[in-house]
């Protein structure tokens, strides 16, 4: 109806050689009376409830289903259910400092309109687009489940904030909708690949701290003293016959202990135009995260935004999926250097093992710090990611002559470049 009268109107306007402005009248009234109807919501007593999977992977087809109970004495037929999403809209200080990865190849007005960042920071902060849902008929007090699916294409929390009821009005033209408050979000992990942990030829190193600091991994079997228990001790240390002779929980302490602790170290830094970059090397460290194995090592992930951040993961620290829910909600610094990180590696390096370094490039600071790690002789396996081809020969032109074992990827052949290290 909306097209015919487009058509009539652009055409039918001079009403002394044509009568097709007949035609758009009826079809104007037809559709101001079909909008009028639509303004008068429909009402629905139903409840609703996601099953919703514990996460999802960006690129992924994930399905999802929505449980839906008639609480009315009708049946509900013709619905449709739409998900109601949170606002993506950036606010403005995101839309002015925030730019787009393409915008520096666009022209002098698409970069001054700020349209293609604006739709840019839409698509990112909505993480996926949800199809609507055709509901069979709902007789009363029935109970139906229906699912569907979608492919996240950005890494994050997902956020619901209600469903949508749509049921077409009397002449079929517009929508009456019914809204439903319910809020809930699924996490959206980032790309990973399989990729075995390098050998990084790494040993035992000491913990200050032991048992307390460490959570109770690696070996030691000196007893030193008892002490009176403290919420978070770990229940295998409990001195057993003083509790059943005493009545009080005791803990035993043992001697400081030397175990294997590898850094992960991800390099947040760069500009817009390293966007593609950047989640690629966040891709590469959550692979890593889930393919070292808790009970071999702890992992500490390092990187800085507005302040340096440190994570660990591992036995008696928790498992890995604190630190891919961290992974997926990182996001790139542009004002800062991986220098940052220099203060913390020189406090830390001599309780690590072995590091895994991930750079978005290969500059005097990502030298500095590869030199750094060399020199507190900590065996380091580092990732180079280049943009494309070009880039990738530029790079391995300046790691030529580094002893260091530094790999430089290529992004789209992460997997086949990085398996062949």
């Amino acid at each position: 109806m909306m097209v015919i009268f487009t058509l009539t109107f652009i055409f039918g306007l001079n009403m002394f050689k044509t009568t097709l402005y007949q035609m758009m009248t009826i079809s104007f009234s037809v559709l101001c009376v079909s909008a009028g109807l639509s303004l008068n919501p429909f009402r629905l007593k139903v409840r609703v409830k996601h099953f919703l999977p514990e996460y999802a992977t960006v690129g992924e087809k994930v399905s999802y289903s929505v449980e839906i109970t008639n609480l009315t004495l009708k049946p509900q037929k013709g619905i449709l259910l739409y998900e109601d999403m949170a606002d993506p809209r950036p606010d403005l200080k995101t839309l002015l400092t925030r730019k787009e990865p393409y915008e520096h190849i666009r022209n002098a007005w698409d970069r001054k309109i700020l349209y293609y960042r604006w739709a840019w920071l839409i698509l990112k902060a909505g993480k996926a687009s949800l199809k609507p849902i055709k509901l069979p008929d709902l007789l009363p007090g029935e109970t139906i489940r229906v699912t569907s699916d979608f492919i996240p294409n950005y890494r994050g929390y997902l956020h619901f904030t209600g469903v949508t009821f749509a049921r077409p009005d009397t002449l079929g033209l517009f929508m009456r909708l019914f809204h439903i408050k319910k809020t809930e979000k699924l996490l959206v992990l980032p790309k990973r690949y399989t990729l075995e942990p390098p050998d990084l030829q790494s040993k035992r190193q000491y913990q200050p701290g032991g048992v307390n600091l460490a959570s109770s991994i690696g070996n030691s079997d000196e007893f030193m003293s008892l002490r009176y228990y403290r919420p978070g001790d770990p229940m295998r240390n409990i001195h057993w016959r003083t509790f059943a002779r005493t009545g009080e929980l005791v803990i035993k302490e043992f001697e400081d202990e030397f175990f294997v602790r590898y850094a992960l170290i991800l390099d947040t830094f760069g500009s817009p135009e390293k966007e593609a970059v950047f989640e690629e090397a966040v891709s590469i460290a959550a692979s890593y995260v889930a393919a070292i194995e808790p009970r071999d090592a702890i992992l500490d992930l390092m990187f800085a935004g507005h302040k340096i951040y440190s994570f660990s993961s591992g036995r008696g620290l928790g498992g890995s999926e604190k630190m891919l829910e961290i992974l997926s909600c990182v996001e790139p610094c542009q004002d800062k250097t991986i220098l940052e990180l220099k203060a913390a590696l020189e406090s830390g390096l001599k309780k690590i093992s072995g590091a895994i370094c991930i750079f978005s490039g290969w500059e005097k600071e990502h030298e500095e710090i590869s030199r750094m790690i060399k020199e507190a002789l900590v065996p380091a396996f580092i990732i180079v990611l280049a943009a494309d081809a070009s880039n990738k020969e530029n790079i391995v032109a300046k790691t030529r002559n580094s002893d260091q074992k530094i790999r430089v990827v290529q992004i789209g052949k992460i997997l086949e470049e990085i398996s062949t290290a």
